[in-house]
């Protein structure tokens, strides 16, 4: 049996952007369900934090066209949005294939799976100082 064949239903999840043209599938367990409050997150998205999940990298398959990328962190971290609605999708590190970041909101039933609950907030120096801070 395949490691594909061995992920149950719950294990597979899509999404993509606000106007479709980027769609993406992921298999495999959700890994570090965050919320994260740093500067770049807060300046990108126009919020004062984002709701990342990461999933194992060999089982992302971009099933429309691929996010455009921009390296936030030059030579470390690029962050993929689709060049026309702006959507925000995605997260990878320069050098490591392992894990891929999805942007919790992009995925079609973040609203409804359990599994994408956050379990801790990155950044908390960082964040708005007008947010509720629990720690």
């Amino acid at each position: 049996m395949s490691e594909t064949e061995a992920v149950t239903g719950s294990d597979v999840r899509s999404g993509g952007c606000l106007c479709g043209k980027v769609r993406f599938t992921v298999i495999g367990p959700v890994d570090d369900p965050h919320i994260c409050a740093c500067k770049h997150c807060a300046k990108r998205s126009g919020s004062p934090f984002q709701w990342w999940v990461g999933f194992p990298m060999p089982g992302l398959e971009w099933t429309g066209a691929e996010p455009t990328w921009f390296d936030t962190h030059p030579g470390k971290t690029a962050r993929g949005f689709c060049p026309d609605c702006g959507s925000h999708i995605a997260a990878r590190d320069h050098g490591d294939d392992t894990v891929i970041g999805i942007l919790a909101t992009a995925l079609d039933h973040h609203d409804t799976d359990p599994d994408l609950v956050p379990t801790n907030l990155n950044r908390l120096p960082e964040a708005a100082p007008w947010l509720a801070q629990a720690g």
